[in-house]
């Protein structure tokens, strides 16, 4: 009896047990498959976590590379822009040095023209001074002829004006030559600007021909000094008056002095047929000639201006002038070295 005392406890106990089992198997079901579902929430969780840091990293990889080309890109471009435009400037030296060979061999072409044109010209210009020498020289020579005293004064003269012509050419020849290889500027000395323009007009004045007359116009102070080289001085105005008498067949020829405060204006005027306005460079250009049947080398306007650069002066056509030709030297009155 005490044994089962004992064992009912135990026994009620193991009951509940056996009762309580099925219920807690179930709870404990129950709880297994709840956590099976939030582990496979949680799996789905990380998967979607994982394709979309895979996406991320898919995307930030995209981008970086796209970053990455855009720069490289952008770098290439720059370099590209750099290499078009040392292109484009040296497409355009070459352009330029194209355009300028152009220009020297145009030049190169004028200037064999004109050296073509010069030879000949020299030639003829040479040659008929001499062949007039040599034609009133053997008349004179020639014995058995009784040449009258006139003509042969006359034949006296013309070898004399033949000689001089000649010898004007070779001057001048010289002259250009000795020009363009010495480049020092000529001393300068204070000079009275009347007596430059006088000892000029009687050093030309046996020279004038008795159809023209020949006027001095001084309107200039009989004191005033000029710093300059009197012997280029003179040798300009006889270029300028050598010019005026050889295009000028009636008329006058008029050297002609006015002043301002610090220039000198010495002007050759005649009553020729004057120079049109479009030649007043022409005119002045080595070898040039208006008229081809007048005689001369064309070279005696272009050495006047020559020689009044050296002294630091100007010479130019007086385009204004109507009724002939003006022909302006002008020169400082006081230069300073």
């Amino acid at each position: 009896m005490k044994l089962l005392k004992v064992s009912a406890p135990v026994f009620l106990l193991l009951s509940l047990l056996l009762i309580s089992m099925p219920v807690w198997a179930d709870a404990v079901q129950v709880d297994s498959l709840a956590t099976l579902e939030e582990l496979r929430a949680q799996n789905e969780l990380l998967q979607q976590r994982s394709r979309f840091t895979t996406g991320g990293l898919a995307m930030i990889l995209t981008i970086t590379a796209m970053l990455v080309f855009l720069v490289i890109n952008n770098r290439w471009n720059h370099r590209l822009e750099i290499k078009n435009r040392q292109l484009e400037r040296e497409r355009n030296v070459v352009v330029a040095q194209n355009k300028q060979l152009a220009i020297e061999r145009d030049r190169a072409k004028q200037a064999l023209s004109v050296k073509t044109s010069f030879i000949q010209s020299m030639t003829h210009e040479i040659r008929t001074p001499l062949n007039a020498i040599s034609g009133f020289s053997q008349v004179l020579a020639t014995p058995g002829i009784d040449i009258p005293q006139e003509e042969r004064l006359d034949l006296s003269t013309r070898i004399q004006e033949n000689t001089r012509q000649l010898t004007t050419i070779l001057d001048d020849l010289i002259m250009i030559s000795d020009l363009e290889s010495n480049c020092m500027v000529p001393p300068l000395e204070d000079c009275p600007a009347a007596a430059i323009v006088g000892f000029a007009a009687d050093a030309f004045r046996p020279l004038f021909p008795a159809t023209l007359t020949f006027n001095i116009e001084n309107n200039v102070s009989e004191d005033l000094i000029v710093k300059t080289n009197p012997h280029m001085i003179n040798t300009i105005l006889q270029k300028l008056l050598s010019n005026a008498v050889k295009f000028t067949s009636q008329g006058s020829v008029t050297l002609r002095l006015n002043s301002t405060d610090d220039q000198l204006c010495i002007s050759v005027v005649d009553t020729g047929p004057g120079i049109p306005a479009d030649k007043k460079d022409f005119v002045f250009e080595r070898f040039s000639k208006l008229d081809n049947f007048v005689p001369g080398t064309g070279l005696g306007l272009s050495i006047a201006r020559m020689i009044a650069e050296r002294i630091h002066g100007t010479l130019d056509l007086d385009t204004s002038y109507v009724g002939g030709a003006k022909l302006d030297l002008v020169i400082p009155i006081h230069f300073d070295v």
